[in-house]
């Protein structure tokens, strides 16, 4: 079946109810054109725009067009349709990962407050940060407010819990402990 494309201008436009009325060029009668004819197009149509279409005779008589285009305005095409959902689903991921990297956040950051103010018997998750070769336990002591240092082997040293926040420490050497105020523990 041969595609016969006619041209004609658009003489009446009801965009309100998104159709109107094309005047064929070879002076025939007048088309019928519904919106949804000119799928594609990035504007709607206006009266005297040139308008390029197909016919299709409805069961009542009457005519009407399809498969339309405004003419001298690019149809916009599939491809770039797709690139423009794949960008709005690349977006959405965005999104998504943003919102999960603020759960891991939140979750983390009360793992951490739970681990440092809570009555956990293991050293919170910051106070084992350290020096690498700094074993040195520099302890503030809850009953005194002495600033004393353990040696590995002492008798609490396993049980000393170093908090950087209450103002503890890891030193390298003894002297280094010395040298900032610390006295050796007595056991």
């Amino acid at each position: 079946m041969n595609r016969i494309i006619h041209r004609g201008k658009l003489r009446k436009w009801d965009d309100d109810r998104g159709f109107g009325f094309i005047k064929p060029n070879d002076n025939t009668r007048t088309v019928f054109i519904h919106i949804s004819a000119l799928k594609g197009m990035p504007r709607r149509p206006v009266v005297g725009d040139t308008i390029t279409y197909e016919i299709v005779e409805e069961t009542n008589g009457k005519i009407r067009a399809v498969h339309a285009s405004i003419e001298g305005i690019a149809i916009q095409n599939q491809q770039r349709t797709s690139q423009r959902h794949s960008h709005k689903s690349g977006y959405d991921i965005a999104i998504r990962i943003g919102y999960y990297i603020l759960i891991l956040l939140v979750v983390g950051s009360v793992f951490i407050f739970i681990q440092s103010n809570g009555p956990s018997t293991s050293p919170p998750i910051l106070t084992a940060i350290r020096k690498p070769g700094c074993i040195i336990k520099g302890n503030i002591s809850i009953s005194s407010g002495n600033k004393i240092y353990h040696l590995p082997g002492m008798e609490d040293y396993d049980s000393t819990v170093i908090d950087p926040g209450k103002g503890e420490q890891w030193f390298c050497t003894e002297d280094e402990a010395m040298s900032q105020g610390w006295k050796k523990a007595p056991r």
